[in-house]
C-alpha cells in the first residue's frame, strides 16, 4: 500500500543518479575503482586503517567471524534484541550463539551483567549491537572482553556516524560491521562494510570476500596480475560498483542527516512526553546516537496489534524492533530456550514509529496525534 508516512525513506537526488550513470557509462559493474574509492573514504570517515566493502551487512558479520577463526565448538555472545543476521552469521561458522538479555526496559542494548554471566571456556567473541544507533556500554564491554580474552565485533548497522569519545562506532572493538540496506542511515540497497585496524584481519577478509582468490578481476583487467590462485574457502561477498557509487554520495550526506534525525527525535519526545501507557527508552541516555530508530514501549495492558492497525488505517507505517532472536522457531528447535525477561518484554511491547531525514515536524506531529488517539481509545 502507499503510505502517507513511511517508516523510512531514501534521501536520493541527482547526485546519486549522476554517480550511478557514470558507472553504467563506464561499463564496469563489479568490484572496481569505485569500490576502492568508497572503501578509502569510509575508512577515513570512521577513522580505521582499513575498510573492506561487502555485498551486505550479513556478509560483513560472517567475514568478521571467519577472520577471527570462529569455528565449530566455539561460542559467541550475542544480544537477543537484534536483527536475526547477528546470530545467523555465528551459525554460518558452525559456532553457537549465546544469547544475552537487554540492560533494562529503558536501555535495549545488551546487559553487561548478563553478558559476564554467560561467558564460558568456549566463549571466543562478543557481537555488540548498538541498538537504534545508541552506543552500548563499551567501557564495561571492553573490560569484560579483556578479562576473558574475547574479541569484540561491533554490529554497527544502526550506529553509523556515532562518536564515542574520540572514536566512532566501528572503531571501538576489533572489527566493525556496517549495513547499507535500504532502511539504514546511509543506503545502497544492499551492501556492507567491515572496518578494522588489524592488517592481518583486513587481508583475510579481502581474501575471503572473493572466493579465496589471490587476485581480483579488476587487478587482472588492469594488468596488475595475469592469473590467480585459490588459497582458502571464500565466498562471493563482493560489492558492486553501483552500490559503491551510491555509497560515496550517501556518505557525504550522513552527518547532516544524522543531525536531522536527532532533531526529529526531539520533536517526538516533546509530543509524546506526557502520554499515558507508554515509555520512551533512551530518553536520558549518557552516550551518543545516530537516531536510526524511534522505539517506544507500550504498557502491557495495550494491544500492540490494534495500535499498529489503527495507525495503518491512517496510512502510517510502523514496525517492531525486534522479536527476540532466541524465541524464533528455528532457534527454539536448535537450542534449549533461555529466559531473557527484559528482551522478551521488549519483543512483545516495542513499537517503532517512522523516522527518516525527509520527515517534517508537521508530519511528526500528525503521527503523534494519531498515535495518541489510538492509545487513548485502547486505554479507555
Amino acid at each position: 500500500m502507499k503510505w502517507k508516512i513511511a517508516l523510512s525513506d531514501l534521501d536520493f537526488d541527482q547526485r546519486e543518479l549522476k554517480s550511478v550513470v557514470s558507472v553504467i557509462k563506464g561499463k564496469w559493474l563489479s568490484m572496481g575503482w569505485m569500490v576502492k574509492e568508497f572503501e578509502d573514504r569510509f575508512a577515513q570517515y570512521i577513522g580505521t586503517k582499513y575498510a573492506i566493502a561487502t555485498s551486505s551487512g550479513t556478509a560483513a558479520l560472517h567475514l568478521a567471524l571467519r577472520a577471527l577463526n570462529i569455528k565449530v565448538g566455539d561460542e559467541v555472545l550475542v544480544p537477543s534484541i537484534t536483527f536475526v543476521a547477528s546470530a545467523n552469521a555465528v551459525l554460518y561458522t558452525g559456532a553457537k550463539p549465546k544469547f544475552v538479555d537487554s540492560t533494562s526496559l529503558d536501555d535495549f542494548n545488551l546487559s553487561v551483567e548478563d553478558l559476564e554471566k554467560k561467558i564460558t571456556k568456549k566463549s571466543k567473541a562478543i557481537i555488540v549491537v548498538h541498538y537504534a544507533g545508541y552506543i552500548a556500554n563499551m567501557e564495561q564491554i571492553k573490560r569484560i572482553a579483556q578479562k576473558y580474552n574475547l574479541s569484540i565485533i561491533e554490529d554497527s548497522a544502526h550506529a553509523i556516524g556515532v562518536s564515542f569519545g574520540r572514536k566512532m562506532a566501528g572503531n571501538l572493538g576489533d572489527i566493525g560491521c556496517f549495513s547499507f540496506f535500504a532502511n539504514k542511515n546511509m543506503a545502497t540497497g544492499e551492501g556492507g562494510m567491515v572496518t578494522t585496524n588489524n592488517e592481518m584481519i583486513a587481508q583475510k577478509i579481502r581474501l575471503l570476500r572473493s572466493h579465496g582468490m589471490t587476485s581480483s578481476t579488476w587487478e587482472r583487467e588492469k594488468g596488475r596480475a595475469s592469473s590467480y590462485d585459490v588459497v582458502d574457502l571464500g565466498y562471493n561477498y563482493r560489492m558492486t560498483e553501483i552500490a559503491a557509487a551510491l555509497g560515496l554520495e550517501q556518505l557525504k550526506k550522513l552527518s547532516k542527516n544524522n543531525l536531522i534525525r536527532k532533531k526529529l527525535t526531539g520533536y517526538y519526545v516533546a509530543y509524546l512526553n506526557s502520554v499515558k501507557g507508554i515509555a520512551i527508552p533512551f530518553r536520558d541516555y549518557p552516550r551518543d546516537s545516530s537516531f536510526h530508530l524511534f522505539p517506544i514501549l507500550l504498557d502491557k495492558t495495550i494491544d500492540r496489534k490494534k495500535v499498529i492497525q489503527r495507525l495503518r488505517n491512517k496510512e502510517i507505517q510502523t514496525s517492531i524492533h525486534y522479536p527476540p532472536v532466541h524465541r524464533f522457531s528455528y532457534y527454539q528447535k536448535k537450542y534449549k530456550s533461555t529466559a531473557l525477561p527484559d528482551a522478551e518484554y521488549i519483543g512483545s511491547h516495542e513499537l517503532t514509529l517512522p523516522l527518516h531525514p525527509l520527515l517534517t515536524r508537521r508530519e511528526i506531529k500528525y503521527v503523534c496525534d494519531e498515535f495518541k488517539k489510538s492509545i487513548k481509545d485502547l486505554i479507555n
